[in-house]
Formats: structure tokens, sequence, C-alpha cells
């Protein structure tokens, strides 16, 4: 059973994250960034292009974003008791997960298995279910890590997961290089 508190902590990094995000994601954003964060292309995989291009642009956005954020959760304070290790916690996963989802690979996926090719904005709303879904998930573990040992772990998680990403975009590369590639799937 929760009690109130980690309930009220649960609700509080939701919403801050939530309010962090738009700004974060939509109005913040400098359009260098929004156009150059994606994981290039098979064509551009194929012409030579290093697969890890578009990542610092990502990490640039992923910082500001992570800023508004950060802003938010610091106004929430001053209502909702947050543990600071939550709280790092909860940027760490939001950041980590947020620079996956922005690499675009991961939609591109999900578009592709759902055979979405007639949705001209289903990108973009994918795009936001995926980060949605990852800050519920950073407030539930903010609300639950109460020790800088439980964020070390979370950190671990999350440096983890940008590696993955990293594999999976190189394996891709790989594999448009050995032959022709018909999509852009990954």
């Amino acid at each position: 059973m929760s009690s109130i508190g980690t309930v009220l902590a649960f609700l509080g990094c939701f919403a801050a994250l939530g309010a962090g995000h738009l700004p974060g994601d939509i109005a913040v954003q400098r359009n260098t960034d929004a156009t150059g964060k994606a994981y290039p292309s098979n064509d551009r995989l194929a012409a030579g292009v290093h697969p890890f291009t578009g990542w610092a642009a990502c990490l640039r956005h992923c910082t500001s974003y992570l800023a508004c954020q950060a802003i938010a959760l610091a106004l929430v304070l001053a209502v909702i008791e947050i543990p600071l290790p939550g709280i790092i916690a909860a940027l760490v996963v939001s950041g980590a997960t947020h620079a996956v989802i922005d690499r675009r690979w991961l939609v591109q996926r999900i578009l592709a298995a759902k055979g979405c090719t007639g949705w001209r904005e289903a990108p973009f709303w994918v795009d936001q279910a995926l980060h949605w879904a990852a800050m519920f998930a950073a407030a539930l573990i903010a609300a639950r890590t109460t020790t800088f040992t439980k964020t070390a772990g979370i950190v671990v998680a999350g440096v983890l997961l940008i590696a993955y990403a990293l594999h999976v975009e190189h394996r891709h590369a790989r594999g448009v290089a050995a032959g022709p590639a018909p999509t852009d799937r990954y």
C-alpha cells in the first residue's frame, strides 16, 4: 500500500514533467536541433554519413528539454515533497528515453509495424505518446526512489538505454553498408 506522500510525489512529478515537456519539446527547441537530431536515413547512410550523426543536436535538445522539466519540478516542490533522489531519477529516465525516442527510429519502427502510411501527423503523435508514457514511468520511479543508491541504479539504466540505442543504430548502419536498403525500416 502506498502512502499519501508517495501518491502525491507521483502526481506532482508527473504534472511537472508534463508541464516542462510541452515548452521543452516544442517552444524552446531550436530549429537546427529539431531538424538535425534524427537518425540518418538509409540514403544518407549509404552515402557515407556516420550513423551517430545527429546525436549532438539530440543531446543539445535534451539539455534544454530537461532544463524546462527541472524548472517545473522546482516549482512543484513549493507545494509537494518529492525526494531529491526521486527528482534526479525522474530527470534521468525522462532524458534518456527522450533522447532515444527523438532519434526517431523507434517511432519509424512502430509506424511500420502498424502499417501507418496514410496519416500525415502519425509520426508526431506516436512520438508524443512515447514521451508521455516515458514521463509516466519516470514519475512512478521518482515516487519510489528515496535513496541515492537507487538513483545510481537508475543512472546506470539510463546509460545502458543510450548504449543500446547506439548499438542498434550502428548495427543498422552496417546492414545498410552491406547491401541495398529498400526502406528506412530498422
